[in-house]
């Protein structure tokens, strides 16, 4: 209880701070960056995007436990015990907020805890026998009793608090969010209606943003107040540059649509989506601050200290890669980067996808190892060639006669020449493609089949416009991502 009250305490006092920082979330991107790539990727796997909340679970609980295992201590061990939790607290958390701010909570965590472990231990030579509060509940003294009863209710009331607080600040960039608009796009985007089938169950043509996937290493997306945002452009560049929202918001922008694809998304997994990005070219930045020539990685950096790092040459070779201020049709949200992110097609987002960006900084791949690759992933996140069945889905019972097999298919800046699925050991047969989107973007794709009883598999695989066919060999994600073709077994009755 004592823990408990003490955490609780923390998360209450890190919400009123500038910064707004969490021991727990904290704690959690120390876990995070020490776990074994493979585990950590074998476990995304298990639970899928709910390993954060997962995670921030299970540290409150290893919290709450380390307090037990304190507490079953004689009471003279009290202070070194509570107080080596509390530096634990702050050398986890150390760098998602100025010093001050850390130890605040950290010393505050561990006296709430201290205090309330000295009213809940009992006095290490008593005077007489606690009186029991009733028969019922036996050697509980009433000062133990009430003891328990007002610190649950402090860690009840202090950990709502907490929610409450960072709720309200989501609420107030929201409703800051509600009164930006975007600027007129001097490339805009049109979609051809032919781009969507409308088959059920089928991805639409455009994900929504409610429903696009989001991967990042932010426990809680960073609330930005854009009134002290700012961009900053440096590193090895001829003019250092630094832009505020409105300035970056009135430079000239263009619409591209772009499909994002995480690189743990396993063969045949939904962690990718499609949108229409508005924003600032990057190249125009990168022009107008002048890439000195020794600069051979650009490396975009989170406003909570993420970092991503791709070749400088990508930039610059015609793909349309943003500083995306817009997300199908609306200001970016919260989850997806607000006020600014980078959108580089033909990459996954662990080397160029930088949410909440504060600051792009050219530099050299031999000075600076961005924050994936120093996990282990590969420096080459160039995206790999994938298509996926999404319907009829695996293990789905179905009745024999004419069935719509559909799916999307993605080869980012390569573009989908076509799409082939095999019925079983049959031949391969050739897709309906629907209206393209773009080389950036997925295509979906539709096959009529003849569906009859019995077990059958359908494997589907993409060809690229120059005619070479997505591999078949067969590997899981890490160093790098996945592959294969994706396969589906269905029972047809």
């Amino acid at each position: 209880m004592a823990a408990a009250a003490g955490l609780a305490a923390a998360e209450l006092l890190g919400s009123l701070l500038p910064h707004r920082p969490s021991l727990v979330l904290g704690i959690a991107d120390r876990v995070i960056a020490i776990t074994p790539a493979t585990v950590r990727e074998a476990l995304i796997g298990v639970v899928g995007t709910q390993d954060k909340l997962l995670l921030a679970i299970g540290i409150v609980v290893a919290v709450v436990s380390l307090g037990a295992g304190v507490g079953a201590r004689s009471a003279r061990g009290r202070l070194a015990s509570v107080w080596a939790l509390g530096l634990i607290a702050f050398a986890c958390a150390l760098g998602s907020a100025p010093v001050w701010e850390i130890t605040a909570l950290a010393a505050g965590a561990a006296t709430v805890s201290y205090v309330a472990l000295g009213r809940l231990a009992p006095a290490p030579v008593p005077v007489r026998q606690p009186e029991p509060i009733s028969e019922g509940l036996g050697p509980i003294s009433r000062r133990t009793f009430f003891s328990v009863t007002g610190l649950t209710t402090f860690a009840v009331l202090a950990g709502s608090g907490a929610v409450i607080i960072r709720r309200g600040a989501v609420t107030a960039v929201n409703q800051v969010r509600a009164t930006l608009k975007l600027a007129s796009s001097t490339r805009p985007v049109t979609i051809d209606a032919a781009a969507d089938p409308h088959i059920a169950g089928l991805a639409p043509a455009i994900t929504p943003n409610r429903s696009f996937y989001r991967i990042d290493t932010a426990l809680e997306p960073p609330t930005v107040d854009i009134n002290n945002w700012s961009l900053r452009i440096e590193g090895l560049v001829d003019h250092p540059l630094t832009f505020t929202y409105e300035q970056l918001s009135a430079l000239p922008q263009v619409s591209a649509v772009v499909t994002l694809a995480c690189v743990s998304n396993t063969v045949g997994g939904d962690l990718v989506s499609n949108a229409i990005w508005q924003g600032v070219p990057l190249r125009a930045l990168l022009d107008q601050a002048g890439v000195q020539a020794g600069a051979d990685q650009l490396v975009g950096e989170s406003v909570d200290g993420f970092t991503a790092g791709f070749p400088v040459a990508l930039a610059l070779d015609g793909r349309e890669a943003l500083v995306a201020v817009g997300m199908n049709g609306e200001v970016l949200p919260i989850a997806h980067g607000f006020p600014a992110r980078l959108v580089v097609p033909g990459l996954y987002g662990y080397v160029s996808a930088t949410k909440w960006l504060r600051r792009i900084r050219l530099t050299t791949m031999a000075a600076e190892s961005p924050f994936w690759i120093q996990q282990g992933w590969s420096p080459d996140g160039r995206v790999a060639a994938a298509a996926r069945i999404d319907v009829p889905r695996a293990g789905v019972a179905l009745k024999s006669g004419p069935t719509v097999v559909a799916g999307r298919a993605w080869h980012q800046h390569t573009g989908v020449g076509g799409v082939e699925v095999q019925i079983d050991t049959g031949p391969w047969q050739p897709a309906t493609l629907a209206a393209g989107m773009g080389t950036d973007a997925w295509r979906l794709w539709t096959l009529s089949w003849n569906a009859t009883p019995g077990q059958h598999r359908l494997t589907v695989r993409m060809i690229d416009p120059s005619g070479a066919v997505q591999s078949g060999n067969t590997f899981g994600v890490f160093p790098g991502p996945s592959s294969g073709w994706h396969q589906v077994h269905l029972n047809v009755s």
